[in-house]
């Protein structure tokens, strides 16, 4: 049953209402990220405002970005510098088609620059706790496009046992006046889909209240287009139960701008949710910051204390009046003494000591406890996170390789669960940019495409992609499987290549099937020494014997044993085989005794 506009009001209303205390942490937690830790929502350890004191002149709160280095080095071990699907076909006869959607994908992703998306969408998971990529066909370029969706601006429903299954989302747009009119339909206008009589009831003004970050000076917008244009708030509605259909609403306003089916046929939902935490009640997910910000709000204290002790600590200097002759000039002499070598002249009573006459106050020592509680609460921060000290270039010197290796394992053990997210994602992305495909790639259309691992540019068709016209859009299609390629952050690490290389080396030289040209070159690449390797082997000197096994006028590549092919004449098998030709001898031939080995062949000695 579809949603009344009233059910849809509703639902605003409420997430709103509800999400207001969860957007206030996330406003906070953003700030954090970027090094806004000292805002008024967060005094000083000692007070409100500067640590010990009102004077903003004498502010000596110290602030070190913790959320930041942690997030970004635990998001570069999780999300893939070049994300990549492999596209397996479980029909004999759609193989090639496999190959062709593996490169339009890998190539889709390239365009689209989905590492940067991933990096920007797993951030904010980790920050807010959840986070959205959404594709989206674009009519213009004639191609799938990918995007990062803002938590903020998207309600759906949590209640679901699974993102796949939730009833409805909400995606939040704010258009300006020109935006907003261009949608509403006019006589003779084309393309246009508001209802106009629905959308004279649009209210503009100022950009959305509850979309602003409130704990910084400035909003998503910034103060000059804010000010320039008018704004206003329209929801968009997708409501997946029974058949599905698509809304468009303005705040408070029971009747839709629009109403149709959803966008696409074979892409039910054009939104991938990705959250790395579960807060065990429903789909809300639960923030990697909200993990640890006691930890970070002691470790700042704690580097605030330390700083404003460097500044109380100051020794002060104290003249005894009463034993010196002109104390003023001493004062005076000792407040201008701040060069290095700079003399002061002392003139004190008869037989006075200078120790009685010019002085300090002691300097109080920082406690070590302070420095040891930093320690700890960083500590704990990997441990919560799962971020290894190798991934912070912490490493031992006795065997870097074997370290970063256990590292590396003891990774993706502990954050195994984020990388198959990610992972998931990726084959989400995938599977949706087939679906868009699927539906609005034009029959007479070929696609340039590159394939994967390489500079080879090919032409990809509805036919080479196997796309059918006409499917039911319920149906999961099980011809082709979609696997993000796995990653390791240490995968392109070349003491751990050249560590495997060693190990096997010795099998891979044992080995009849192993090319062991390339096998150098492999090596000699591991070892930044690719430019040692010639292009073509040199040819040998005039006069010089031919190698071992071969016989002088040898055409180079045949096989030793193998008597020379004259020119024209048909190809010949090996000693005791049967003919490449014939597949056999003829009937009553009898077959030639076997050519003799030269002197010095392969395994034979020289005599």
């Amino acid at each position: 049953m579809a949603l009344t506009g009233k059910q849809v009001q509703g639902i605003i209303r409420t997430h709103r209402s509800k999400s207001r205390s969860e957007r206030q942490d996330w406003d906070r937690w953003r700030s954090w990220y970027m090094s806004e830790y000292w805002h008024q929502s967060n005094p000083g350890p000692t007070g409100s405002g500067p640590v010990g004191t009102s004077n903003a002149a004498e502010d000596v709160n110290f602030e070190t970005n913790y959320p930041y280095a942690f997030i970004d080095t635990m998001i570069a071990n999780i999300c893939p510098q070049n994300p990549q699907v492999t596209v397996t076909a479980r029909r004999e006869k759609l193989k090639g088609a496999a190959k062709f959607r593996e490169a339009l994908i890998n190539d889709t992703f390239r365009r689209n620059n989905l590492h940067s998306l991933l990096w920007k969408t797993s951030t904010s998971t980790s920050i807010c706790g959840r986070a959205f990529l959404k594709v989206v066909w674009n009519f213009r370029k004639n191609s799938p496009e990918v995007f990062a969706v803002d938590p903020r601006f998207v309600f759906f429903d949590m209640s679901a046992a699974k993102f796949r299954d939730i009833r409805y989302l909400v995606e939040v747009t704010v258009l300006t006046r020109a935006e907003f009119t261009a949608r509403t339909k006019k006589q003779g206008r084309k393309g246009a889909m508001y209802n106009k009589k629905v959308s004279d009831k649009a209210v503009f003004g100022g950009y959305p209240s509850f979309l602003k970050d409130q704990s910084r000076d400035k909003s998503y917008v910034n103060e000059a287009s804010r000010d320039v244009y008018k704004w206003v708030t329209v929801y968009e509605v997708y409501d997946f139960q029974g058949e599905g259909r698509y809304y468009h609403f303005l705040d408070d306003v029971e009747e839709p701008l629009f109403e149709g089916e959803l966008p696409y046929r074979y892409i039910r939902n054009p939104f991938i949710h990705l959250t790395f935490n579960e807060n065990m009640t429903d789909l809300a997910g639960l923030s990697d910051v909200k993990l640890v910000q006691s930890l970070q709000q002691r470790l700042n204290e704690i580097d605030t204390l330390e700083l404003w002790h460097a500044h109380t600590s100051t020794p002060v200097m104290l003249v005894n009046t009463s034993l010196a002759d002109n104390p003023e000039a001493i004062m005076t002499a000792l407040q201008d003494a701040n060069q290095p070598g700079t003399m002061v002249a002392i003139q004190g009573k008869a037989n006075a000591p200078l120790g009685d006459i010019v002085g300090q106050t002691p300097v109080p020592s920082f406690s070590p406890s302070f420095s040891e509680m930093r320690a700890r609460c960083n500590q704990v921060i990997e441990f919560i996170l799962g971020i290894p000290q190798y991934s912070r270039g912490v490493v031992g010197v006795a065997d870097v390789a074997t370290e970063v290796a256990l590292a590396d394992t003891a990774t993706r053990t502990r954050n195994g669960r984020r990388i198959k997210q990610v992972e998931d994602v990726v084959n989400s992305v995938a599977e949706n940019i087939i679906g868009l495909y699927e539906e609005f790639l034009d029959p007479d259309t070929t696609l340039p495409i590159r394939l994967t691992g390489s500079k080879e540019v090919m032409k990809a068709s509805r036919e080479s992609l196997m796309l059918r016209p006409e499917r039911d859009p319920t149906e999961n299609p099980l011809d082709f499987d979609y696997d993000a390629l796995p990653y390791s952050p240490t995968e392109n690490h070349k003491l751990i290549q050249l560590q495997k290389f060693q190990q096997y080396l010795p099998l891979l030289l044992e080995a009849p099937n192993v090319n062991k040209e390339k096998l150098i070159i492999k090596l000699l690449d591991l070892l930044g020494m690719q430019d040692v390797v010639q292009d073509t082997p040199p040819a040998p000197p005039p006069g010089a014997a031919p190698p071992p096994g071969m016989m002088p006028g040898m055409p180079p590549g045949m096989a030793p044993g193998m008597p020379p092919v004259m020119p024209g004449a048909p190809p010949t098998a090996a000693p005791g085989a049967d003919s490449v030709v014939t597949g056999g001898l003829p009937p009553g031939v009898e077959e030639p005794p076997p050519m003799p080995l030269p002197a010095g062949g392969p395994g034979l000695p020289v005599k």
